[in-house]
Parts: structure tokens; C-alpha cells; sequence
């Protein structure tokens, strides 16, 4: 069995990792010359693990889309990166088989918890760690790494994927979904949101810019290149427009702030952040129809393969 770190020091190194790209380290916050650069990992907790694990069905529906053009099979030992709370790779292992295994790793203890609580599974494991050091796998000792909706929070990417090409099997396969940058204006969150801190009082204190779900999200250009440079190959590579549609505007706030670990609204100053929630809310819900509330977003889904006999 690996050795565990201490989930606090996960999140230490991971934090570190997003100061060093920020002019000033200001505790668990890091902040660049136009205010906070928002992404922390200090900001999860177990409300916000078991939100997102009860209103994620559309993620959990294009993890599953990934995994068919994946193609896992029985026997095939699979990595899911950012795993969250756990419901995709109990999914895959049902068909990876007796024979086969599903890794769970992500940085976030509290989804951690909650996924080993609810998925208690023989050929499941589950761990704290960082896409960009799996040194806890052997190389070539993995068919399959798929990363549902985690790519853009990912800071160093080119070593994660060169730590994923050393993982991989040759022959064996890494699929992603991830926001496609280049759409994100067009998307219902970024606008909505946008508006709604574009006013006062919002906007003499909050750079809208600052929008926690691209911060380091890729466009499909520079994704290929991110794939050519690991050396794996693209297989597949496919952006498609999402049109899901929520109950409430509260529902919709309550997911962005559980899908993004807290950092949704972490660039809004403590005391306009409830009422920031209020008004986001309200609006969203000006959107609504007698289906409920559409929410329009872009989505990349990609496959890519190491290449030689498997």
C-alpha cells in the first residue's frame, strides 16, 4: 500500500504551488497586482463536498460519455485524477471487472472522506495527491487516466501529463473533459457572473476577469500542443455545447461554489460575498422558464494514446 500524506500538507504544497505563480503570498490567499488570483484549496469543506455530490449529475454524465470513448475493459487498472467524491470511478468499476482495479486520487480530503465512505469497493482505492507527482505508480503500470472536469484546475500541466505518459502502458490511453477557454465568454456562468460583479458594489473591488473556472483552463489549440509536447498522441478531440437547466438560481450558485471547492466567489471581499450570492441567484432565476433555468456551457472532450504494443 502507498504511504498516505497528511491531507494538510497535500494542501500546503498544492497552495505553494499556485503562490509561486502570484506576485505576493498573503497567508491562503494569493494576490496579483489587480487583487486576489482566488484558486486555494484551503477553502473546501464537508458542506461543500456533499453539495456538489448531491447536484453533479450533469458532470457525472459527461464522465461517463469519457469513459465509453475510453473504452475500459475488464482487467484494465484505470487512474481517476480528481476523483472527487468518488461516483465516476464506482462507475468504471463495475467494468474494469473482477480482475481490474480504479485508483481515486485527488487533493481534497473532505471528497476523499466522503468517497470512501459512500463507495466502499474491493477493487477501489482512494487517495489524497496531485496530478503532477504520482510517484506512488510505478511506470507503465496503468491502461487508462481519465481526468472528468478537473484539467483546468490543474496548475502545472505539463508535468502532470509527463508524469501520465511515465504511468501509462504503451498502447494505453489519457481522456479529459475540461471547459474550452476560448468559449468561456459565451457560457451562462461567465456571463451572468460578470453582470452581476460588474456593478456596484461590486466592481470597485472585484476584478470579474478573475473567473475561478478558466483560471487555468487551456483552449483546444493549446491542449493538442500540451499533448504533443508529453508525446501521446490525439485520437480524439471534440468540443460540444451543454445545455443543462437548473430549478432555482440558488442551486445554480450553490453548484459553482461546490464544483470550484469554495474559489467561486473567494475573489469578492467577505462582507459583499452573501449579498454577491443574493443577487447572482436572482438573476439566474430572471433566466427562467416554465423547464427551469437554462445554463449554456462548451466542453472539450479529448482522448490521446501512448504509442506502442500494449
Amino acid at each position: 500500500m502507498p504511504q498516505r500524506t497528511r491531507p494538510g500538507r497535500w494542501r500546503q504544497r498544492y497552495d505553494r504551488r499556485f503562490a509561486r505563480r502570484t506576485p505576493v503570498d498573503h497567508g491562503r490567499l494569493y494576490l496579483s497586482r489587480k487583487g486576489v488570483d482566488m484558486i486555494s484549496l484551503q477553502l473546501d469543506n464537508q458542506d461543500l463536498a456533499k453539495t456538489y455530490d448531491a447536484i453533479s449529475d450533469s458532470q457525472f454524465e459527461n464522465g461517463r460519455r469519457l469513459i465509453e470513448a475510453l473504452a475500459v475493459a475488464p482487467g484494465n487498472v484505470v487512474l481517476d485524477i480528481g476523483c472527487g467524491t468518488g461516483r465516476l470511478a464506482f462507475h468504471v468499476a463495475d467494468q474494469v471487472g473482477p480482475t481490474g482495479r480504479v485508483i481515486g486520487l485527488d487533493p481534497l480530503p473532505e471528497r476523499i472522506a466522503l468517497a470512501r465512505e459512500k463507495y466502499d469497493h474491493p477493487r477501489i482505492s482512494f487517495q489524497t495527491g496531485l496530478a503532477e507527482d504520482l510517484s506512488f505508480l510505478a511506470d507503465e503500470s496503468v491502461d487508462i487516466v481519465y481526468l472528468s472536469a478537473v484539467f483546468h484546475w490543474v496548475p502545472d500541466k505539463e508535468r502532470a501529463l509527463a508524469e501520465i505518459r511515465r504511468v501509462l502502458r504503451p498502447g494505453g490511453r489519457i481522456g479529459l473533459t475540461t471547459n474550452a477557454k476560448e468559449f468561456v465568454h459565451a457560457t451562462t456562468l461567465r456571463l451572468v457572473t460578470a453582470k452581476v460583479l460588474g456593478r456596484p458594489p461590486y466592481r470597485d473591488n472585484v476584478d470579474v476577469d478573475h473567473f475561478a473556472p478558466t483560471h487555468f483552463g487551456v483552449t483546444t489549440t493549446e491542449l493538442v500542443e500540451l499533448f504533443q509536447k508529453a508525446d501521446l498522441t490525439v485520437a480524439q478531440l471534440q468540443v460540444s455545447r451543454t445545455l443543462r437547466r437548473y430549478r432555482s438560481g440558488s442551486e445554480i450558485v450553490a453548484f459553482a461554489e461546490s464544483s470550484t471547492f469554495g474559489n467561486y466567489l473567494n475573489h469578492v471581499p467577505e462582507p459583499l460575498r452573501q449579498s454577491a450570492r443574493r443577487e447572482l441567484a436572482a438573476e439566474f432565476a430572471q433566466l427562467g422558464t416554465p423547464d427551469g433555468i437554462p445554463f449554456q456551457l462548451y466542453s472539450l472532450l479529448a482522448w490521446a494514446e501512448k504509442e506502442g504494443q500494449a
